[in-house]
Formats: C-alpha cells, sequence, structure tokens
C-alpha cells in the first residue's frame, strides 16, 4: 500500500488549518483546532517555516500563517516540506544507492510513474484541498480523481 506519512499528514491538517483562518494563529490555537499533539504541531510548524510555506512571528502577537494564499502552495510542495521529495522507490530517487540500479529494468517506469503522481500532486493546491475534489467543486478535473 503506498501512503503518505502521518507527519505529512499532519502537516497537511495544519496547513488547512492556517488556510482558514486569516489572522496569525498561536500555536496553542493549532493545537486546539486541529487536536493535535503539541509537540507535533511545534515540529511540524518548524519544518512548515523552514520550506518557506509559513512565516511565524515572535511575541506576544506573534504567531503562524501561511507564506502565501492557498491557491499558491501546493500538496507537492507540502509533502516535500515535511517528508523531502516525493519518491515511490529508492530507484526514483535522484540520488539511490540502490545496488540493483546497472541491472534493473524497471528503473526508468518507476522515474515516469513517480513523475506523474508528483505532476499531479503539484497541480493541486491547498485551497483545492479545501473542497470535495470528488464532486468537480474545484478546478481539478473530476476525471483524473479517483473515486
Amino acid at each position: 500500500m503506498l501512503r503518505i506519512g502521518k507527519l505529512a499528514d499532519y502537516g497537511l491538517l495544519i496547513a488547512d488549518c492556517l488556510a482558514r483562518e486569516r489572522a496569525q494563529l498561536t500555536t496553542n490555537a493549532i493545537v486546539d483546532e486541529t487536536g493535535l499533539p503539541e509537540a507535533t504541531v511545534r515540529k511540524l510548524l518548524k519544518l512548515l517555516v523552514d520550506a518557506g510555506l509559513v512565516s511565524s512571528r515572535r511575541g506576544v502577537h506573534g504567531g503562524y500563517r501561511l507564506a502565501r494564499t492557498a491557491d499558491r502552495i501546493t500538496v507537492a510542495e507540502l509533502i516535500a516540506a515535511i517528508e523531502g521529495p516525493i519518491s515511490l522507490t529508492e530507484c526514483a530517487q535522484d540520488d539511490s544507492t540502490c545496488t540493483l540500479t546497472a541491472s534493473c529494468g524497471q528503473r526508468g517506469n518507476w522515474h515516469v510513474i513517480n513523475d506523474l503522481i508528483h505532476q499531479q500532486l503539484a497541480t493541486i493546491t491547498l485551497a483545492d484541498m479545501t473542497g470535495d475534489l470528488r464532486r468537480g467543486g474545484s478546478r481539478i478535473p473530476v476525471l483524473s480523481v479517483a473515486s
């Protein structure tokens, strides 16, 4: 089974929480809104800030907000910020250390599949994720979404 990691899933929840609020949110507000543990929220916020997807402000009136509008942040960017480059198999990574690379006849195919999935995730924005992609309520073609 292919699945994104729990931290990436939680990172998307935090980004969604920030996308729904116009004001800055404190860590505590994000914890309250998402129900995630504080330590997890802090870790993910640091990764999202380091990736330039979320901005932070210190002090009494500090907090977190998206660095760009939700329609300018892609799911691919969010996943990569938390888990690193998207790669379905070891050999699909640019820096692969797989010992079977020279004799593997499937490596090129995995690169194609990996690129297709990355391209699709790069077309879906955080704003798209606030709607129901299956219902055609977004700009993502309904045919491209599995039911």
